[in-house]
């Protein structure tokens, strides 16, 4: 059961800040940082108070062309759709209910489950590379 939910973690751009890989040890969240997120300052965090609306769903430009513009070149456009549909579901059973979802791990962000597997294929690849080189240092001997 989730006792504490934080609704700080809810971002204006559609994510849920305490899936990410790299909260807390490397940044604390675009809200909590006042838009200023481990990556840099957030457009989307600043467009939201000038627009004093809680996230991008709630804008009547949504989605606009700041909000479909920002993605990752390397992830690509899919993220931008992804994160749509959650404002879109988020607006309609409130940000507090959609935090206890995600805080539960109820409607996980994919981008998560494939960052996780990006990490540990590389660790195999390390440690598969660390095999291979002990095994042609002891055939040289």
């Amino acid at each position: 059961m989730v006792d504490n939910i934080d609704c700080s973690l809810a971002s204006p751009c559609g994510l849920y800040c305490g899936e990410c890989l790299y909260f807390e040890e490397q940044c604390q969240g675009c809200v909590p940082s006042g838009g200023q997120p481990s990556w840099g300052k957030c457009r989307t965090y600043a467009c939201t108070k000038t627009k004093n609306v809680e996230h991008c769903g709630e804008c009547s430009e949504f989605p606009c062309a700041l909000f479909l513009k920002q993605y990752s070149p390397a992830l690509g456009p899919w993220r931008v759709f992804y994160k749509a549909g959650q404002l879109i579901y988020r607006k309609k059973i409130g940000t507090t209910a959609w935090v206890k979802e995600k805080a539960k791990g109820k409607n996980p962000d994919p981008k998560v489950a494939v960052e996780r597997h990006l990490l540990w294929e590389r660790e195999q690849k390390k440690q598969k590379q660390g095999t291979q080189t002990a095994h042609a240092k002891q055939s040289n001997k």
